[in-house]
């Protein structure tokens, strides 16, 4: 019998290449050397969308989420996350065909374009052919395995001379060194060119969208083509912050004056305050397009992934059509590692480092164990998992080991187990408060452990059941949210998509794989996020805003997704409808076993584990501020490393470096012992945030401490505005000290998603 073909073929617009069996379009592309557009690799980004013209591929990921409706019915696919079924055909926008290959070179000029941004001019041993608008990725002498990668912010030139902006990001170890100290003169290693981000030939208007350090390709692409005697219509959109934000102004005057085709050159501020002399555009960037969008105009944008989706937005809500419209985003991760940099120089796991993490097995059985004892052991049982946290974190100091894990496989099958875990857990629980013995369980455990569990459940007082409801939503959030969490951010994985939805079914809560991923991870710590609480908002407040605007949120995705699909919005098709009917099918599971205080009891501990999710994410995020045009660092996150903590629920503690990589799997995750941090582990700040007036006398000055150490000056007048609405009179006198106004806080999901 002839064995499954162990590789199909795929035509890259005239190249050829096999595909080896498993491997999507872009593995086997990249494998090839062919310099495919890519960004982040898990179907997150869209970098690497293009036209299928033949054959067919298995989506690894729903592509809804990131295709318009005219992209899905033209055949556009993700690279990164399809699969040939069959011989394909692929056409993709591809970078010129100059090879990309590693040049040296020295420093030989540094200055200051503003506060926060240096030019830095490098002279490579030999020329190094791009086309403006395309990046590289730098290094330089002194920084070893620190590379960045910055567009070239000129044209090509003959004599190898190259130039790159770079902006200062708080906590950045490159951008830091480039921007504070003297590097004229180190050696520098320049690897590229990479990218698609240039200007396509035509005749059409061009409307040219920038925002901070995202100016530098544009005026490379400007440059480049007044060169060439471009005479198109030329419309430059430049967003700053603040007036000394502003910089190449003269060289942009000059540019205009020698254009042939009209040019018109429109900066805007977005945190000029009212008494500022700014007499120009004010607001964000974005809402300038329709007033000066010309007809029939393609675009270049370049700047923070916010600002490209809200210019994409508008762009395509006025007419423009997709294939007119070309971006680099740019994100700067303030010295956070790929999952390969942090692999470097990294001992291998050993067999604790995949124990430890059985912990968080090891608490769901003692409340098995708690359930089943019933009466007071149901409250010790209790007290016990409390003790575990509260006083393990305090005593067990910090874990901030980061080892290399060889054997992935065995982590995620660890999640796996949360699910057959939590099972048992609700099921021993729901059999708790039932008058029967559903399935001759009791029975069966009794004759098995000698210890009539029967007859103490049938002696459990309505305290210890109360303890019992407790513990119960503990778990659906512990054993079930946490592990969820980290299962529905890998969309490319179905088998963990299925656990980890499966997993939020018991607290109602499916939607959470679509706002969370899709809604949550985009603008968290901004005012259009559910999930992030505003200064001076108690826990309870915070629990039904989040769980209401949360659900609006997924719905509104998902709407948008079955769009672009064609598909019918009330169908089996939509993931919230399906999501909800599974847990309408473990709430009638809990009836049939327990009747209807089976099914109650299962309904409120399901709404207490919700309850619980909505309190970490007020704990994670409280009080944080970002321009929803600057991109997520580590510092937008509250973080800690307690060891239990760490343990039981599968880093979720480092959140800072979750929220600025969101890819990166949980082993892999850094430990940050700079990141704003939060009071203590997981439970006890939990139990804190309960408390309002306690939660607050803790907080406030954490807050404060934020604004003084890790906000930008942007974000500081954000928190000005915020400390000014809060209701928290040490925040509000901060507030009038900095002469801040209380605005009106936007409503969130204003942006068009």
């Amino acid at each position: 019998m002839q064995s499954r073909k162990r590789f199909v073929s795929a035509q890259i617009n005239d190249q050829s290449i096999t595909v080896e069996r498993g491997e999507t379009i872009l593995q086997a592309a990249l494998r090839h050397g062919i310099e495919f557009p890519s960004g982040c690799r898990v179907g997150g980004c869209g970098t690497c969308k293009c036209r299928l013209t033949a054959g067919k591929v298995k989506e690894l990921t729903e592509t809804g989420y990131l295709l318009t409706a005219d992209e899905i019915d033209r055949g556009y696919i993700l690279a990164c996350q399809s699969v040939p079924r069959s011989d394909v055909g692929v056409a993709v926008d591809l970078a010129p065909r100059a090879s990309q290959h590693r040049v040296s070179g020295r420093v030989v000029a540094q200055r200051k374009v503003t506060h926060d941004i240096t030019s830095l001019s490098v002279q490579l041993d030999e020329p190094m052919p791009y086309k403006a608008g395309q990046f590289a990725n730098v290094g330089i002498e002194g920084m070893d395995g620190v590379v960045r990668s910055y567009s070239f912010s000129a044209p090509a030139r003959d004599d190898g001379q190259v130039s790159f902006l770079v902006r200062k990001v708080h906590g950045g170890r490159f951008s830091s060194r480039v921007n504070d100290e003297d590097v004229v003169g180190r050696s520098v290693r320049v690897d590229g060119p990479s990218g698609d981000f240039w200007l396509r030939p035509s005749s059409a208007p061009l409307l040219l969208v920038a925002g901070g350090s995202g100016l530098a390709p544009i005026l490379a692409i400007l440059q480049e083509a007044l060169s060439a005697g471009v005479a198109r219509s030329v419309t430059l959109l430049f967003g700053a912050r603040e007036e000394r934000d502003l910089y190449a102004l003269e060289e942009i005057e000059s540019i205009a004056r020698e254009w042939r085709g009209a040019f018109r050159f429109v900066p805007v501020l977005s945190t000029a305050g009212d008494d500022a002399t700014w007499t120009g555009e004010r607001g964000l960037v974005t809402e300038k397009i329709p007033g000066l969008l010309e007809p029939g105009s393609h675009a270049l944008l370049c700047g923070p992934p916010a600002m490209i989706d809200g210019a994409v937005a508008v762009l395509r809500q006025q007419g423009v059509c997709r294939d007119h419209i070309h971006f680099d985003r740019f994100t700067t991760q303030a010295d956070v590692a790929t999952p390969m940099e942090a692999g470097e120089n990294r001992p291998p796991a050993t067999w604790p480092h995949y124990v430890k993490y059985f912990a968080f097995h090891a608490i769901g059985l003692l409340s098995v164990v708690a359930l089943l004892g019933g009466g007071a052991l149901l409250s010790a049982g209790l007290l016990a998992v409390v003790a575990i946290y509260v006083v393990g974190d305090a005593v067990g100091g910090d874990d901030t080991s980061t080892p290399r894990f060889q054997r992935p496989g065995v982590l995620t099958a660890q999640l796996w187990m949360a699910l057959p875990l939590l099972s048992l857990i609700v099921f021993c629980s729901v059999w708790s408060v039932s008058a029967g013995d559903a399935l001759g369980f009791g029975a069966w455990v009794t004759r098995r452990t000698g210890y009539d569990v029967v007859a103490a459940r049938d002696a459990t007082t309505f305290v210890h059941h109360l303890s019992a409801w407790i513990v119960t939503g503990l778990m659906i959030g512990l054993v079930g949210t946490i592990p969820a969490h980290e299962l529905t951010h890998r969309t490319w994985d179905r088998v963990s998509m299925l656990v980890g939805r499966w997993l939020l079914a018991f607290s109602f809560d499916t939607t959470f794989a679509i706002e969370h991923v899709y809604g949550h991870h985009r603008y968290v710590s901004t005012a259009h996020d559910p999930a992030t609480a505003p200064r001076g908002r108690n826990v309870y407040a915070h629990i039904v805003a989040s769980t209401l605007m949360g659900n609006v949120s997924a719905w509104n995705i998902e709407r948008v997704r079955l769009g672009s699909k064609r598909l019918g919005r009330y169908s089996w098709h939509n993931a919230v409808i399906r999501g909800h009917l599974m847990s309408v099918l473990l709430v009638a599971a809990a009836f049939a076993m327990g009747g209807w205080r089976g099914g109650a009891f299962f309904t409120t501990c399901a709404l207490a584990g919700k309850a619980l999710l909505e309190i970490v994410n007020y704990m994670e995020h409280y009080g944080m501020v970002r321009h929803p045009e600057t991109p997520v660092q580590p510092r937008h996150s509250w973080n800690t490393n307690r060891r239990i903590s760490s343990w039981t629920m599968f880093n979720l503690t480092r959140h800072s470096h979750h929220h600025a990589q969101g890819e990166v799997p949980y082993q892999d995750l850094r430990p940050y012992p700079d990141a704003p941090m939060m009071i203590n582990g997981y439970l006890a700040t939990i139990l804190v945030a309960m408390i309002p007036p306690l939660w607050h006398s803790l907080m406030t000055p954490k807050v404060l401490a934020w604004d003084r150490d890790y906000a930008t000056p942007e974000e500081r007048k954000l928190a000005a505005a915020a400390n000014a609405r809060s209701g928290i009179p040490r925040l509000e006198r901060r507030a009038l000290e900095a002469g801040a106004q209380p605005r009106p806080e936007l409503t969130p999901h204003a942006v068009i998603r």
